[in-house]
C-alpha cells in the first residue's frame, strides 16, 4: 500500500515545530478591540463540534488527486519553551487537521481507483445524510435551507413549489446544531424557528430583481490581508475548512499567538470542488468568482438549497481571501440578516439525479463593506450542463465575531487584529470605520454624552488613509501637549489615485496619508468629549511638509506618527499644533507640521478668505490687454495630468513668460458638480472638498505648463513632490456643493534642468467663485527633461 499511496503523490502536511510567541504589547501600547451592536445569542446545542472528513471523493477527471501545498516558515533562532507550546497549540492542532482531511482524501480516491469504473458513467454523489452528523457536513445555514424548501413545498402543496421566491435570514443563524422547526403561514410564505426565535423566512414572489446601478467609480474595497492566492482546488479548501488559513493564503493572514477562541472556528466540510477569485473584478469592480460543486443526489428532496449553501460558501472563501476575519475574536461567515435574497429556480422540483454532473457558479459581487460588521453582497448564476439552474439576487455573507466576545476598544485588553510588526493593535479597521461613519464613542467611551452627528471624523472609505492605531500616549498637561499617536496605513499596489494620476504617489495622496491621523490624534487627546453638545468640524489650516528621500509606498505599510505640539482654547475653536512623519522600513520619507482647527459652525461661517473678504481677481484678469503669447487650452481629456476622479483641469490659459516672476504662469478652471466624489467620502455628515485636492490642482496646472511648453515629456512613476523641497499651504475657506467654480493660477519662479530631469518651481492660489480660499508656496515638480533628448 505505501507504493500505491507515493503512486498517488501524497505526502502529507508536515507540521511545524513551535514558534516562540509574539511579544503581546502592555496596556499602554496596546486596546481593545469595537462593538457598536449587541452580541449575537449563544448558540444552542453547546460547542460547535470540529468538522469530520467528507464522504470518499473521486478522483479528479485527470486520474491525479489533490497534492497539499503548505507554506513552510523559516525556524526562528530561539529556545523553544513549554509556553511556547501552549501558545501554538492551536495553530498546530489545526495545521494536522488539515493534514487529516488531505490524506482521507488521498485515501478515498486510492480505495476508488480499485473499483471497476464503466467508462462515462457518473460518479454517485455523497448523500447528505451518510455522514454521521449532517451539521458537520453541512453546517447550519445549508440545513436551515433545507428546512425551508421543505416546509415551502408543504405550504405550496398540492400546488407547484414556487420558481421564484425571496429568503430573509434573521438574526441570530445557528452555527451550531440545534432543532429547526418549519412553520408554514396560509399565505404560502414558512419560516424555519430556532425554538421560538425566526432564523429564515421563505415567500413567494414575480417582482423580478431591481437593476443595479454600475458606479462611474466602483469603490475600491481595502482589504485587510493581501494575497498572491487566487486559485483553490479541493486540497486548499479543506485546509481553510480545518482552519490554516495562513497556510493557504499566505502570512499576511498568519494569527499565530492568539488564543484559540479568538482564531476562526472551523467550517463544514466544503461544498465546493474548486474556486478562482478576480479581486476588484466584475462590473462592480468588487469581485468576480468562479466555482464548481457537486449537486447532492438520492434524497429526492428539493435540490436549490445546495447551490445556495454553494454560492454562500464562495462568499466565505473571499471574506476570508480579503482577511475580513482578521478583526473579529473567532471570527464565522454567515449570511447577511435582514437582506432578502431572490432565488429563482429554473431546475424544478422534479429534477433528475445527475450524480457527477458539476454546477458552475459565477458569483458577482456587488458591495463590500465593513459596517456594522464586514459584509459582502453578490448575484450569482448557476449553471449544470451548460443550462443556467439558478439565479440569486443580493446573495450576502457577513463576518461575526464568536457570540459575547467583545470589540470595544479598551485600554487592558488587546485586540485579535495584528500591526505590521507582529503586536496588537490598539485600533483596527473596523474601529477605524465605526468610528468615521458611526458614533464616536466606538472610539472613546468619554464621548458617549456626545448628541450631535457633525463631530471630527476620518474620511469615508475610498479616501480614508489611516487603518489601525498602534500606540496612543495621553499628555498629563492641561493643554494635552506632547500627546502621541501611531497609527499605520497599507498603501495598495495599484492604489486608484496612481493609476488615475498618470504618474506616482500625487501630492494630494501624501497629504491626506500625513494629516488624517492628525484628526484623530485630537480626538483621542479629549477634544470630543469636553464639548459634547458643540457641532464641532475639524479643517487644516495651514502646514508645510518635505519629502526626505525618494520613496515609492505602493506595496507597503506607512507608519505615520503624530504629536501634538500645542492647543489653544479660543471662543467656539480650538487650535491644535502637530508635528508628523510617515516612514516605511523604519525610515522616515515625509515629514512636517500642521495646524488643525476644531471649529463651531458659527466660528466656520467667519472664514473670509485670504485677503480680508474681498474679492481679488487672479493675475491674468488684472491685465488690461492679454499678454502675447498667451493660449487657451481644453485639457479635460489629457490622461497626463489625470483622469476620472483626479481630472482636475478643464479651461487651461498659459502664458510662457507671464505671471509675478516673468517665468511664467497658468489660469486653470472647472466647475463645482454636487455629485464630485470627494463630497461623499470627505467628511460623514460634513461634506468639503479637501483643500490637499486643490493643492493637486495647483501642482496639474504646473504639470500643464512644463509639458505644454515644451520642457518635460511624459510625467514619470515618481511622486509628485520632490526630495528635499518644502511644500508650504495655507487654507482659509472651503468648497461645499452649492459653490459654483474653483479656479487656480500658479506663477513660475524657477525652470532649472539638471541630471535629464527638469526641475519647475512655482507658487500658486486657489479660488472658490470670486474669493481666494487656498495658497500654495514652493510647489516643485520634477519632469523628464526633453530638452536634452529624454524621452
Amino acid at each position: 500500500m505505501r507504493t500505491t499511496m507515493d503512486g498517488l503523490g501524497f505526502d502529507g502536511i508536515p507540521l511545524e515545530p513551535p514558534h516562540r510567541p509574539l511579544p503581546v504589547p502592555t496596556a499602554q501600547d496596546t486596546g481593545p478591540a469595537a462593538d457598536t451592536t449587541p452580541a449575537e445569542e449563544p448558540p444552542r446545542g453547546g460547542p460547535v463540534p470540529p468538522p469530520v472528513p467528507p464522504p470518499p471523493a473521486a478522483p479528479a477527471p485527470d486520474g491525479t488527486t489533490a497534492r497539499a501545498e503548505v507554506v513552510r516558515r523559516p525556524e526562528p533562532d530561539v529556545t523553544t519553551t513549554p509556553a511556547d507550546v501552549a501558545q501554538t497549540l492551536a495553530h498546530t492542532v489545526q495545521q494536522a487537521h488539515a493534514a487529516a482531511l488531505v490524506a482521507h482524501r488521498a485515501i478515498s480516491a486510492w480505495q476508488t481507483g480499485l473499483v471497476p469504473q464503466t467508462p462515462g458513467a457518473p460518479v454517485p454523489a455523497p448523500h447528505p445524510n451518510s455522514a454521521p452528523d449532517p451539521w458537520k457536513r453541512w453546517g447550519g445555514p445549508a440545513l436551515v435551507l433545507l428546512a425551508g424548501a421543505r416546509g415551502l413545498a408543504d405550504a405550496t402543496a398540492p400546488r407547484p413549489c414556487p420558481d421564484a421566491f425571496t429568503a430573509t435570514w434573521h438574526d441570530p443563524v445557528p452555527y451550531a446544531p440545534t432543532p429547526l422547526r418549519a412553520h408554514s403561514a396560509p399565505d404560502g410564505s414558512c419560516e424555519v424557528l430556532d425554538g421560538a426565535r425566526r432564523v429564515l423566512t421563505l415567500r413567494a414572489t414575480d417582482e423580478e430583481p431591481p437593476r443595479r446601478h454600475v458606479p462611474r467609480f466602483p469603490e475600491e474595497f481595502h482589504p485587510h490581508a493581501v494575497t498572491d492566492v487566487h486559485r483553490l482546488a479541493r486540497a486548499e479548501l479543506d485546509a481553510l475548512a480545518a482552519g490554516d488559513v495562513a497556510g493557504v493564503f499566505g502570512p499576511a493572514h498568519d494569527q499565530r499567538g492568539l488564543e484559540p477562541d479568538e482564531l476562526p472556528a472551523p467550517w463544514p466540510a466544503p461544498l465546493l470542488e474548486e474556486i478562482t477569485v478576480g479581486p476588484r473584478a466584475g462590473r462592480y469592480g468588487q469581485g468576480l468568482l468562479t466555482a464548481t460543486a457537486r449537486p447532492a443526489a438520492g434524497d429526492g428532496g428539493p435540490k436549490w438549497p445546495y447551490p445556495v449553501a454553494a454560492a454562500l460558501e464562495a462568499l466565505r472563501v473571499y471574506a476570508f481571501h480579503q482577511g475580513l476575519h482578521l478583526c473579529l475574536p473567532g471570527a464565522r461567515v454567515l449570511p447577511l440578516p435582514g437582506r432578502p435574497v431572490r432565488v429563482e429556480w429554473l431546475g424544478g422540483p422534479a429534477e433528475p439525479e445527475t450524480g457527477g454532473e458539476p454546477w458552475r457558479l459565477t458569483v458577482e459581487v456587488a458591495e463590500l463593506g465593513l459596517l456594522p460588521r464586514p459584509y459582502a453582497v453578490a448575484d450569482c448564476e448557476i449553471t449544470s450542463g451548460g443550462r443556467v439552474v439558478a439565479r440569486l439576487h443580493d446573495l450576502g455573507a457577513t463576518v461575526r465575531e464568536r457570540p459575547g466576545a467583545g470589540l470595544m476598544p479598551h485600554p487592558d485588553r488587546a485586540g485579535c487584529r495584528k500591526t505590521s510588526s507582529g503586536a496588537r493593535a490598539r485600533l483596527h479597521e473596523l474601529h477605524i470605520a465605526q468610528g468615521s461613519e458611526g458614533h464616536p464613542s466606538v472610539l472613546d467611551v468619554r464621548c458617549a454624552g456626545i448628541t450631535t452627528p457633525v463631530r471630527p471624523r476620518l474620511p469615508r472609505a475610498g479616501l480614508r488613509a489611516v487603518d489601525r492605531g498602534v500606540a496612543f500616549r495621553e499628555s498629563d498637561g492641561p493643554d494635552r501637549a506632547g500627546a502621541r499617536l501611531v497609527t499605520e496605513h497599507d498603501v495598495p499596489a495599484d492604489p486608484w489615485y496612481c493609476r488615475e494620476h498618470g504618474g506616482g504617489i500625487p501630492a494630494f495622496a501624501l497629504m491626506e496619508m500625513a494629516l488624517q491621523p492628525l484628526g484623530l490624534l485630537g480626538g483621542l487627546s479629549g477634544l470630543l468629549w469636553t464639548y459634547p453638545d458643540q457641532a464641532f468640524v475639524c479643517r487644516n489650516l495651514e502646514g508645510r511638509a518635505r519629502l526626505t528621500r525618494a520613496c515609492d509606498p505602493r506595496s507597503s505599510t506607512v507608519v505615520q506618527e503624530s504629536v501634538l505640539l500645542s492647543a489653544a482654547v479660543l471662543p467656539g475653536a480650538v487650535i491644535d499644533r502637530y508635528r508628523f512623519s510617515l516612514s516605511t522600513g523604519g525610515e522616515v520619507f515625509f515629514e512636517g507640521e500642521a495646524t488643525h482647527g476644531y471649529l463651531t459652525s458659527e466660528v466656520l461661517a467667519l472664514q473670509q478668505g485670504l485677503d480680508g473678504g474681498r474679492e481679488t481677481p487672479p493675475w491674468l484678469e488684472r491685465r488690461p490687454v492679454a499678454p502675447a503669447g498667451t493660449r487657451r487650452l481644453d485639457v479635460r481629456h489629457d490622461a497626463r495630468l489625470g483622469r476620472g476622479r483626479l481630472a482636475l483641469l478643464e479651461d487651461v490659459v498659459l502664458v510662457p513668460g507671464g505671471g509675478e516672476h516673468g517665468a511664467g504662469y497658468v489660469l486653470c478652471a472647472k466647475a463645482v458638480d454636487p455629485g464630485d466624489w470627494f463630497f461623499g467620502r470627505h467628511f460623514p455628515h460634513d461634506p468639503v472638498l479637501p483643500g490637499s485636492v486643490g493643492v493637486q490642482m495647483l501642482f496639474q496646472a504646473v504639470r500643464a505648463f512644463a509639458l505644454y511648453t515644451g520642457l518635460a515629456g511624459r510625467p514619470g512613476p515618481g511622486p509628485d513632490a520632490v526630495p528635499g523641497e518644502e511644500l508650504r499651504w495655507a487654507y482659509r475657506g472651503q468648497v461645499l456643493r452649492g459653490h459654483r467654480r474653483v479656479r487656480g493660477e500658479v506663477h513660475i519662479r524657477e525652470v532649472r534642468a539638471a541630471g535629464g530631469t527638469v526641475l519647475v518651481r512655482a507658487d500658486g492660489s486657489v479660488w472658490r467663485d470670486g474669493l481666494r480660499i487656498y495658497r500654495a508656496d514652493n510647489i516643485a515638480v520634477a519632469l523628464p527633461d526633453t530638452r536634452r533628448g529624454t524621452p
